[in-house]
């Protein structure tokens, strides 16, 4: 069936194969955002019913060891999908179009399996009890998922979930890679959605033993990816890419460099 799809995408699509893409992308579409949607959940302890510090709690050395093992594992699926070699590898099974829609159903579907396999370690490493503080946290919370989602529209939001690519192959369009910008949100920092990540794994008033494990191999997880990243981006993008990090700080938004 997945030969046949890509023949048929190759030499031009019927209608049929057309509706088959559009609904997976829209698909995968629903499922990664409901993923962030349940992680927004998941970190602060409301609305879901599993979360980073409520459901069953094993001993701490087991605690420890399982869920190190399933952030590791979790972390190096989507290092690895995102990498240009496995990209470029996978496509000749996944037909190009769908590729990123793949790339965003198989994130979400991982965050949902870390999200049930998490086992949480609740004991307390600090607590804030002050109401002004408490609000100000959870509102600079809110903030940096708000200001991941901008990111996304600030790269186009519909390519970066997949949707782009699959609407251009459906009309017959050529595809366009999106242009370099250095605009809005990333001309204060080369990574906001990064620097997103750091902030709401880092931003609560009560940090649990298993959140601070959680908050530390992510942190980790960044500073390792973002040169590979960045390496990537410099092959691709060539010597605007190099100025560009002359100029733009990497997560922390200091002062341009003149």
């Amino acid at each position: 069936m997945l030969g046949n799809l890509i023949f048929q995408i190759e030499r031009g699509m019927s209608a049929v194969t057309k509706l088959f893409i559009s609904v997976y992308a829209v698909f995968a579409y629903i499922i990664g955002m409901s993923s962030l949607l349940w992680l927004v959940g998941f970190l602060i302890n409301v609305v879901v019913p599993k979360t980073v510090d409520f459901g069953p709690s094993p001993p701490l050395p087991q605690g420890y060891l399982t869920n190190i093992v399933i952030v590791a594992v979790y972390l190096s699926v989507h290092s690895v999908m995102a990498r240009p070699w496995f990209k470029q590898w996978w496509t000749r099974f996944i037909p190009e179009p769908v590729e990123r829609a793949t790339y965003v159903l198989i994130a979400g579907v991982t965050t949902f399996v870390l999200v049930w396999a998490w086992q949480p370690m609740p004991e307390v490493v600090w607590r804030f009890e002050n109401t002004a503080l408490v609000v100000f946290i959870y509102a600079f919370y809110a903030l940096a998922w708000l200001m991941m989602v901008t990111a996304t529209f600030n790269i186009d939001h519909w390519s970066f979930f997949g949707l782009r690519q699959v609407w251009t192959a459906v009309l017959g369009r050529s595809a366009k890679a999106a242009p370099f910008t250095a605009r809005f949100l990333y001309g204060v920092v080369r990574h906001p959605i990064s620097l997103g990540w750091l902030i709401v794994f880092w931003a609560t008033p009560h940090m649990s033993q298993g959140h601070l494990l959680l908050a530390v191999c992510v942190s980790i997880y960044i500073a390792v990816v973002t040169p590979i990243e960045e390496s990537d981006l410099v092959t691709e993008l060539g010597e605007d890419y190099v100025n560009y990090k002359k100029r733009v700080r990497a997560i922390l938004p200091w002062p341009r460099r003149l």
